[in-house]
């Protein structure tokens, strides 16, 4: 079975999702990991407003851009999609 991937940026708030893949440079795939987001990690949206998502990740928040959060693919049907 082939897993549909989607961005972080349509998993609606109070969800929680696993990252499956970063599809980033590596500037922001360096500042993500730092952040505790790479692959296999469980991210929760907190908020959705606007032009950034607020998120959780191993009891931190962090804001992030609606741009970022499109590089952030997670797993169909592990979370909540908007």
């Amino acid at each position: 079975m082939i897993m549909q991937l989607f961005p972080l940026s349509f998993v609606a708030p109070g969800s929680e999702a696993t990252v499956r893949d970063v599809r980033a440079g590596c500037g922001l795939h360096h500042r993500l990991a730092a952040m505790g987001i790479h692959t296999g990690s469980r991210v929760t949206v907190l908020c959705a407003d606007r032009g950034s998502l607020i998120v959780s990740v191993a009891g931190s928040r962090y804001a992030l851009s609606k741009g970022m959060a499109m590089k952030i693919l997670v797993g169909e049907g592990e979370a909540g999609v908007a």
